[in-house]
């Protein structure tokens, strides 16, 4: 009883403490001066109290117009304190113009020693950034005059702005540096023990010292010289166009406001050269990781095309010519095997490939002396979170099954997502793995700027999530799935393939999905793709038409019966051409859940299976393709014939008649009774 007062005593306190919170954070019906606000204010009671410990914030915020970049006390919680706050933080949030968001340039100068500059980023009229910082809309532009009649202006952010900082007891002082300046006097600033001292002297040497100091707003990508882990990179690879490929010019671009995988036109992007600038991040154990990716899209002789990864090591310190992101290694240079790039993961525990590392070394170690061996390579690598996946961990058990499998993630071939995209122009690309008889197939979807790789092998669906890393003999790409491991139930197989919508959308209708996902029964289902069904709209347009009338959802369904078989285990097209052997070749009987005494003939050739069904020989897609619960067979023709939609039709007919007549009936007994 005693334990229940005081839980329900607590939960009323939580209330209040909730509803006081959202109270404090509404300036509506508000009549006080902005520092008046501050401290009366609860949720704003951290940036109120270190403005009143400096005396230079504080008579400025009381004697002259400013605006404030207020965060509340959550950013606070989030913010890792630091000793010399106090000296840094109040005047960095204030500039000595009252500016309503409307009113913001593209930087303000701070109050703070040298007058640094916060940089704006206005995605909308309602999505404004200061730096890093998001402007919280409807607590913004909230205006009053100080007591000696100054406009003053009140803007609450979602996070803590972060200045460039002295290190404690620099013999000397840097005030508001640009990019050159921050280079040249790193060893002043505080850079978590960061140096720069090898990108500054091939800088120096290049005679590149402008394209840092030029005046305006950049984004500058500065690598550290040595960041456990990550493999080192010899000096004399940095040339005057990898030093370019560091600068985004005229973008000043912090990590919040920036889209992840958007890109952006580096100095290196000319006539004879193209390389792009992105950003992406990943979860890594407990943390938010984020890299930066140079694409060369177009090469030279000396530096190929594909991408290079880095992580940014410390993010968003703004200088006043824009920002500075330190970073892992040098952009835009290619000087590893795909052997290499995948033993840079062993001891990166959290890195995107260390369990992919993990499993190839558990398998014998031997596939990564085979990608070391190959001339030309791709390798679609699959993520961490990939093989965390809890559906296939008894598969990885398996040492034999899994260094099989891992053959089934390379292309003897050079692929990039450019090249992929040129060979699907007129059909949907397929490419033969280091496995024989299973391909990869690709699809490609664009959106604006932005493409979206996917694939499938083995059954399995997978994304490209990260694209066209580079290295001296190939190219990764960084997937989401692992491939051949089956992860889904044949309806969810129908429902992500991209090119089986169609029978996907008749068995929608038909209800005919609502059993397929069922992991008690095993299903083997001959499912023709979209290609399929549009043969079958130039063949027959009023079959195709009628097929998709939601009166003829019956119709549907009963053809998609002809496709489908429902036993105690599902069938491979080997079982299938091994029942055929047994029978001397001659026709195999199928058991479908529409015609129980269905025929087929199984022939095999280079280009794959076929199976010949009333006279006619269609050729099987893809083959064997696997799920949780069965086994789809990708075919290029429907199972269909005239007679289906004509019975059906008049069955159909009739129904309806009947069922007019029905009305009709209610309707005449309604009136005249």
């Amino acid at each position: 009883m005693k334990s229940s007062t005081i839980t329900g005593f607590a939960s009323a306190v939580l209330l209040v403490l909730l509803c006081g919170s959202t109270i404090a954070l509404s300036f509506n019906g508000n009549d006080k001066t902005v520092i008046d606000t501050l401290a009366w204010t609860s949720d704003l009671s951290e940036i109120y109290s270190i403005i009143e410990r400096n005396q230079i914030a504080n008579t400025t915020i009381h004697l002259r117009s400013v605006t404030v970049f207020a965060p509340h006390n959550e950013a606070f919680l989030k913010s890792t304190k630091q000793e010399n706050d106090d000296e840094y933080l109040p005047c960095y949030h204030i500039t000595n113009v009252p500016m309503k968001l409307e009113q913001l340039g593209k930087s303000v100068f701070s109050e703070l020693d040298g007058n640094p500059p916060m940089w704006i980023t206005k995605k909308s009229s309602e999505e404004i950034y200061v730096n890093q910082a998001k402007v919280v809309y409807n607590l913004a532009n909230y205006e009053h005059n100080n007591t000696f009649g100054k406009p003053q202006v009140l803007h609450v952010i979602d996070q803590v702005l972060q200045p460039l900082r002295m290190k404690k007891n620099s013999p000397q002082n840097v005030y508001n540096p640009n990019a050159w300046e921050f280079m040249e006097n790193a060893e002043y600033l505080d850079l978590d023990s960061y140096h720069t001292n090898t990108f500054l002297q091939r800088v120096q040497t290049l005679d590149k010292k402008s394209v840092f100091s030029n005046q305006g707003g950049h984004t500058f990508f500065i690598p550290v010289d040595e960041v456990a882990n990550y493999p080192k990179v010899r000096p004399e690879k940095i040339d005057v166009k990898v030093i370019d490929a560091h600068i985004v010019p005229d973008n000043v671009l912090f990590l919040g406001p920036t889209n992840e995988d958007e890109q952006f036109k580096t100095l290196a992007f000319t006539d004879m050269l193209k390389v792009l600038a992105s950003f992406s991040k990943a979860d890594e154990g407990d943390k938010i990781k984020y890299y930066v990716s140079s694409d060369t899209v177009v090469g030279d002789g000396v530096h190929p095309t594909g991408a290079v990864v880095a992580e940014i090591v410390k993010a968003n310190i703004p200088v006043r010519n824009g920002v500075v992101h330190l970073i892992s290694r040098p952009l835009m240079i290619v000087d590893n095997t795909v052997k290499q790039f995948i033993e840079s993961y062993k001891d990166r525990e959290d890195s995107v490939l260390h369990r992919f590392y993990e499993e190839i070394m558990n398998s014998g170690g031997d596939f990564l002396e085979k990608l070391g061996a190959m001339p030309n390579v791709t390798l679609f690598a699959p993520s961490n979170a990939a093989l965390n996946d809890p559906s296939i961990q008894s598969y990885l058990t398996n040492r034999t099954y899994i260094r099989s499998l891992l053959d089934l993630h390379i292309v003897s071939r050079r692929l990039s997502i450019d090249d992929i995209v040129a060979e699907s122009i007129d059909k949907r690309l397929q490419v033969s793995t280091e496995v024989p008889r299973k391909d990869l197939f690709f699809n490609v979807v664009t959106n604006g700027k932005n493409r979206t790789l996917t694939l499938e092998g083995g059954g399995v669906n997978a994304t490209v999530i990260q694209a066209n890393l580079a290295a001296t003999n190939g190219i990764i790409h960084i997937i989401d799935h692992v491939l051949g491991i089956p992860s889904s139930t044949v309806d969810r197989k129908l429902a992500t393939d991209p090119t089986l919508n169609e029978t996907n959308y008749l068995g929608q209708v038909s209800l005919l999905n609502d059993q397929l996902g069922d992991v008690q029964k095993r299903f083997t289902y001959f499912v023709p793709r979209d290609f399929a069904w549009k043969r079958l709209a130039i063949d027959n347009p009023s079959a195709y038409k009628k097929l998709f009338m939601p009166e003829y959802s019956n119709v549907a369904r009963q053809i998609l019966e002809r496709h489908l078989i429902i036993a105690d285990k599902a069938f491979t097209m080997d079982d299938f051409k091994r029942e055929a052997n047994n029978n001397y070749n001659l026709s195999v009987k199928l058991p479908t859940v529409r015609d129980v005494s269905m025929y087929i003939q199984i022939r095999e050739a280079a280009e794959g299976y076929s199976i010949e069904w009333r006279g006619e020989w269609i050729h099987v897609h893809r083959s064997d393709v696997r799920c949780t619960n069965g086994i789809i067979h990708v075919i290029d023709k429907v199972l269909i014939t005239d007679n289906d939609i004509e019975v059906n039709a008049a069955i159909a007919t009739k129904s309806i008649t009947a069922l007019v007549l029905i009305m009709a009936q209610c309707l005449v007994f309604y009136y005249f009774n």
